[in-house]
């Protein structure tokens, strides 16, 4: 399959994310709040989490094992998007 083709922005990648019961009452919570479904607001938490230049940052930087494997969030320019490149020194 080519990535992007045909599919209209659909979603295709599952997840599964396993929450103590604390978390899954907040996330329920605020999904509420937001009016929209609980698997709707973790999808959108983590494409926001994903996209956080400092986020990503902080956490290589405290769970980060392999150098080799390190990403440095970019933001492209032209889309604004955030993009991961490998970290060239190891």
């Amino acid at each position: 399959m080519i990535e992007g083709k045909g599919l209209g922005g659909k979603k295709i990648n599952r997840v599964n994310v396993s929450l103590t019961n604390k978390f899954n009452n907040k996330l329920l919570r605020l999904s509420t709040a937001c009016g929209m479904r609980p698997t709707t607001l973790a999808g959108l938490l983590i494409e926001k989490s994903l996209d956080d230049q400092q986020l990503v940052t902080d956490l290589q930087l405290e769970f980060g094992i392999h150098n080799a494997y390190k990403v440095v969030p970019v933001r492209n320019y032209d889309t604004g998007e955030i993009v991961y490149t490998l970290n060239e020194r190891c």
